[in-house]
């Protein structure tokens, strides 16, 4: 019955998790500089980013998810999902918020830094619980940082967090809230519904030629054509550039070497469940009853942890810190759920079992020819597509037409329309193909204007539009669209009977009679149901549910419903609640996630305001070509 609301309740703790996950990437996003001077993609306030630092952004973030994801995610599908707008994001927030920081002069004493260090579980050693500088130094190394770059990251982050944590309550909503939300979910009505149709509502009228004519100019928004506009299009696109364009196979094969061990050459990889035992005679104990068929999960929750916690998932041999535990790890000859002696490791003696092997493959020159030639071939066909419109614009710029520029250079333009805004020719037909960025161009520029040398969205090349002819919206003449108008007529006059007849309905029973009563006119009974909010069925749509459960009891509300012009009435006769089967502890993490929301709202809205305060300027152009080479 509360289904919805257990999985709110569920999904509150993922998200909670989600939000501290978000929050510790930031720590390590935080720029380690600022660069300031020309070719600036993003600007915000005083502070300007060039692209070589949003690339080097982007590659931090894309590094960090495919160390996530267990190395599957793609460049690809990295850019597809939108990771280049998140990281231009995180660049600005974090950019106002660092400079609002200092108008404020917000200081952070060292010994902040130090007690952060301290406490923090990520740089402790997990068999003592201590602080240990060789996991640090481990941490430093895999990220690419100096000591000084690091201080300056958590000082950064440990500021703005400061003046987040001001702004934000950190605890749970008040019972109100909750309280609330779980009526609403418990909420149910008893309706009376019934649905009126045609057949209820009288004989249909017949239109005279005088009705017809009548409706026609009362709405002749309905019956006027739209702007149409002809235009030439000059597409330039990576394929076009492509032909002619050849690499020798030798070359080909050249690169494949160079690259195979690098690229193409996946190695080895292995997941093993490790876990660290101060001494060897804690640990010999251990590795007998891994051999006896104990669970490894056992010893993990026997030190208060997870099997999740203890796993190395799908790790190359580099990937392991302790050189201990890699060189015995990776010894050859091991196989799945083999468990090794116990490694004297730079943590206490390390307990190991394997858990997977996932042997090492390597891409084929066949299988990846296409890939190299496509990348060597790229800054080629960049090359010519640049050149070309370098060369059309020079033409253009003596006062030459696109088609005559296009000529120039060897290239055809293609003459498109009359085509309104949405692909539609004169009389209805689809004029497909044609790229919705150039149409919004071409509807933009006036008759006898040409376009600038514009990006296409989803293939990587350019387009120019150069507008003949502007066809302005113009009314339909009568006897072309009388077919047209009698439809629409006939349909007004259908929906006019049937609202009449639901009007007669409800003015009888706000003049006292029952429901039943005004329908047995109609010769209709009423329909009963106990509905809760998420109830649908033919005739009760999710919008009108919403009308029934937005209104007072005993009121009558109505809605079309389905086809032919039908509608509903329905009558709230009675609200009430189902028993609440949500436990204190879920009433709890509700708050929690209610508290958590409101909490990021007014974040939001601050780091909004601050972003108006200094002005953000993004070179979306300078942006999408960073990335380019990813779609």
């Amino acid at each position: 019955m509360l289904s919805q609301v257990r999985d709110a309740l569920k999904g509150a703790i993922a998200w909670v998790v989600v939000a501290l996950l978000i929050l510790a990437f930031a720590m390590w996003g935080v720029p380690e500089m600022r660069e300031f001077g020309g070719n600036s993609a993003i600007k915000v306030g005083d502070q300007s980013f060039s692209n070589t630092y949003v690339q080097r952004e982007f590659d931090r973030t894309f590094q960090s998810r495919t160390r996530e994801s267990g190395g599957t995610l793609t460049r690809e599908a990295a850019i597809a999902s939108g990771m280049p707008r998140q990281v231009v994001e995180s660049i600005v927030n974090q950019s106002v918020i660092d400079q609002y920081a200092g108008r404020m002069n917000l200081a952070l004493p060292r010994s902040a830094i130090r007690d952060y260090l301290q406490h923090n579980e990520s740089f402790q050693n997990p068999a003592t619980g201590q602080f240990d500088r060789l996991v640090l130094d481990a941490i430093l190394q895999n990220n690419g940082l100096t000591v000084n770059a690091f201080e300056k990251i958590i000082r950064e982050d440990l500021t703005r967090n400061q003046l987040i944590d001001a702004l934000a309550a950190s605890g749970p909503a008040p019972a109100a809230f909750s309280d609330t939300m779980i009526l609403r979910q418990t909420e149910r009505r008893r309706i009376a519904y019934l649905t009126v149709t045609d057949e209820m509502s009288g004989i249909a009228a017949e239109p005279t030629p005088d009705d017809l004519e009548q409706y026609y100019h009362e709405n002749e928004a309905a019956f006027t054509a739209p702007e149409y506009r002809t235009f030439d299009l000059l597409m330039l696109t990576k394929e076009s550039f492509r032909e002619g364009l050849e690499v020798p196979e030798e070359e080909l094969r050249k690169l494949y070497d160079a690259g195979k061990e690098r690229l193409y050459d996946k190695p080895e990889r292995r997941t093993i469940y490790q876990i660290a035992k101060p001494a060897e005679s804690d640990a010999l104990p251990a590795t007998a009853s891994l051999r006896q068929g104990q669970p490894f999960e056992n010893l993990a929750e026997h030190r208060g942890m997870t099997l999740q916690a203890v796993t190395f998932n799908d790790a190359q041999k580099r990937d392991i810190l302790d050189p201990s535990v890699a060189d015995a790890a990776f010894v050859e000859g091991l196989e799945p759920g083999d468990v090794l002696d116990p490694v004297h490791s730079l943590f206490g003696w390390t307990v190991i079992q394997i858990a997977a092997i996932t042997p090492a493959t390597t891409s084929t020159f066949e299988e990846v020819r296409a890939d190299i030639e496509n990348d060597f071939l790229e800054q080629d066909v960049r090359r010519r597509m640049q050149d070309a419109i370098d060369e059309l614009e020079e033409v253009r710029d003596t006062g030459a037409g696109l088609a005559e520029a296009a000529e120039a250079a060897g290239l055809t333009v293609e003459t498109v329309g009359p085509i309104d805004r949405v692909s539609f020719a004169p009389g209805g037909a689809i004029i497909d193909k044609i790229p919705g960025e150039v149409l919004a161009e071409a509807f933009v520029i006036e008759e006898g204007e040409q376009s600038e040398a514009t990006r296409l969205a989803v293939d990587d090349g350019y387009f120019f539009v150069s507008v003949r002819e502007i066809t302005p919206p113009a009314l339909k003449p009568f006897d072309f669209v009388r077919d047209q108008v009698e439809q629409s007529w006939r349909a007004d006059e259908q929906r006019n009977r049937i609202s009449a007849t639901v009007r007669s309905i409800r003015d009888a029973v706000e003049n006292g009679e029952t429901f039943e009563a005004a329908a047995a006119v109609y010769s209709r009974t009423p329909v009963e149901l106990l509905i809760d909010r998420r109830f649908q069925n033919e005739t009760i749509s999710q919008t009108f549910n919403e009308q029934i459960f937005f209104a007072d009891l005993n009121d009558l509300v109505s809605s079309p419903a389905g086809s032919a012009g039908a509608q509903i009435i329905a009558e709230i006769r009675e609200i009430g609640y189902a028993p609440n089967t949500v436990t204190p502890e879920q009433e709890g993490q509700l708050r929690e996630l209610v508290g958590y929301q409101l909490d990021q709202e007014l974040v939001d809205a601050f780091v909004q305001s601050i972003r108006d305060d200094y002005g953000v300027k993004a070179d979306q152009a300078q942006i999408d070509a960073l990335f380019a080479d990813g779609l």
